[in-house]
């Protein structure tokens, strides 16, 4: 007796359309009618349906009956063509009569067993308007592959115990659906199916529905995969176990012999990285000072990737000038066009004094200009405001971040670039040195062509860089997503609020950095950015409801062209490293 208490609802009632399982509701669904023809796996779609559970029941028929049956509507139908109809009339019951032969010939001559199949649906809902609404998402699946699903009104006990796990099914359940089919039909139902994702090789990500392993390579994915970079997007609200994801997903790549490089605002990967013997820089004002205005020397561009022909031949520096404007925008957003254009003839005049210009090679220089010496030329010009903004960055309290030469150590084979004490600085000071360690690390991605070593960058809190004052921070981004596959490397993005991305004056720069990659893990979702996401990826109602209330580790996993439900899990050795 304690057993069955422990299993039972603490309630059970019987409506006319639906059953009260204690705080939960249940409706069962019978399929009356289905289509001439049915395609391969044509009940998966709705047996995967989250909240749905299909029953089918298979009873032994005698195709003699089955044969008569067909001759009688041969019959029919050929009695309806030599009347006459409508055009569109005849030609359905051509049709009819065709499809008809047909199965008569499987079971005359390919003596295929007949069964009567019956089909229940039972629909799990917490509200009677989640019910309904999740009743009419059947309902309109069903409809789209032929079949026709119907309430059992008043059959709703006899529903339950032929949709349970019982073996059991009422008569006058089979009375309302019970079909003759041929078995290849049955055959075809393939309830089983899931929409698991398994290249053979690569990394694993989780675990599907049914428990099977998703293992994606995204370096050299299997053709006809869809997948045509390696980057990979992680969007979820906060506390929906994103940082656990990107860990377990680092740490495979990392055992799999890929470099990291993370830009971490949280300081939410020390610890792995202590634990991993990699490198751990405090980049905001400790050890790690990144200069930016040096010029790092990196692989020539592939001619493919050069979209400025002078650029290409006035040299490096007119690429990296390009860099040093986009950080001062960051930094002193609110200069006028005239200050902008004084800055810019400093920043010049102070590579200029150190004999740098457009033609300069790399390997010629030891010293190069710094912010303070800009900051010096802008106060001989006498331009005071001008100078007084600069002036923070060279003796207040940004100059441990930027004035003076590059003192940041190595990068090793797992390194983390952590700026968590900027927390409290302004949001102009964040980007600014968010942007000066991306530009870093992307060079550092080039210069890893060269040896042939696979580089994972993750932009951790990416959001950080959407400012619709000064695009070209994200269109910066947007142009590494684009260019870093050709480098060996892999662009992970990390973000929580993708709305951010998609502000008007941002969405031609920011919306391709949400879509270009084509892997894609959608963990739970606030309702904006679920809305935002549904249009820009196309989500359908049960994809939707899954972001909703995904629960802590499991989301949407889109890879290329296909789409699956996620659970991250690691592995007790992994766990000891990534919460260690």
């Amino acid at each position: 007796m304690a057993v069955i208490d422990l299993i039972s609802p603490p309630a059970l009632g019987f409506k006319p359309r639906y059953i009260v399982f204690g705080d939960m509701l249940a409706r069962v669904l019978v399929f009356v009618n289905y289509p001439p023809k049915v395609k391969d796996a044509w009940l998966s779609k709705i047996a995967n349906m989250p909240g749905v559970i299909v029953s089918m029941h298979l009873t032994p028929a005698d195709p003699g009956d089955m044969l008569q049956a067909l001759n009688k509507s041969i019959q029919e139908f050929s009695s309806r063509l030599a009347a006459g109809g409508q055009a569109l009339s005849e030609s359905r019951w051509k049709q009819s009569i065709e499809d008809a032969r047909e199965l008569m010939r499987k079971i005359d001559q390919e003596s295929q067993n007949v069964y009567t199949m019956t089909v229940t649906v039972m629909i799990t809902a917490h509200t009677e308007d989640e019910l309904n609404k999740k009743t009419r998402q059947v309902e309109t699946a069903c409809a789209g592959s032929g079949i026709r699903a119907r309430t059992s009104v008043y059959l709703q006990e006899q529903g339950l115990k032929s949709a349970g796990p019982f073996g059991l099914v009422d008569k006058r359940i089979v009375e309302a659906g019970g079909k003759e089919v041929p078995a290849e039909t049955v055959a075809a139902a393939y309830p089983w199916v899931s929409s698991g994702l398994n290249h053979g090789k690569g990394t694993v990500i989780g675990r599907d529905t049914e428990g099977g392993l998703i293992l994606v390579d995204r370096w050299n994915p299997p053709e006809g995969a869809g997948i045509t970079n390696p980057n990979m997007n992680i969007l979820a609200t906060s506390g929906a176990g994103k940082s656990f994801a990107v860990k377990t997903l680092l740490l495979r790549e990392f055992a799999l012999g890929a470099r990291v490089l993370i830009i971490d605002p949280e300081r939410e990967y020390m610890g792995l990285c202590k634990m991993l013997g990699g490198s751990w820089i405090n980049a905001a004002g400790g050890s790690g000072k990144i200069n930016p205005l040096e010029v790092r020397p990196v692989p020539d561009t592939e001619p493919e990737e050069e979209t400025d022909d002078e650029m290409a031949v006035r040299g490096p520096l007119a690429v990296h000038f390009q860099k040093v404007k986009t950080f001062f925008q960051l930094y002193l957003p609110s200069l006028t066009d005239v200050e902008r254009a004084v800055l810019n003839d400093a920043v010049l005049e102070a590579y200029r004094e150190n004999g740098i210009d457009w033609s300069t090679k790399l390997e010629n220089v030891d010293k190069w200009p710094t912010v303070g010496r800009v900051y010096e030329l802008v106060r001989d010009r006498v331009e005071e405001k001008l100078a007084v903004l600069l002036k923070e960055a060279v003796e207040g309290a940004d100059c441990a971040l930027w004035n003076g030469q590059t003192t940041i150590p190595p990068a090793g084979e797992f390194t983390v670039f952590d700026i968590r004490d900027l927390t409290d600085a302004s949001d102009q000071v964040r980007r600014a040195q968010y942007f000066n360690i991306l530009s870093y690390a992307w060079d550092l991605v080039r210069e890893g062509r060269a040896t042939g070593k696979r580089t994972v960058l993750v932009v951790d809190e990416a959001w950080l860089l959407a400012d619709p004052e000064t695009p070209q921070a994200i269109g910066f981004l947007r142009d590494l997503s684009k260019r870093i596959r050709k480098y060996g490397g892999s662009l992970t993005i990390v973000t929580q609020n993708v709305v951010d991305f998609l502000a008007p004056e941002l969405s031609r720069l920011g919306q391709p950095v949400i879509t270009n990659a084509n892997m894609k893990l959608l963990m739970r979702q606030e309702s904006k950015d679920l809305e935002a996401l549904t249009e820009l990826l196309n989500l359908s109602e049960a994809e939707q409801d899954l972001l909703a209330n995904a629960k802590r580790g499991e989301g949407l996993l889109l890879a290329g062209n296909q789409r699956v439900h996620a659970r991250i899990e690691a592995a007790p050795h992994e766990f000891e490293l990534i919460e260690g």
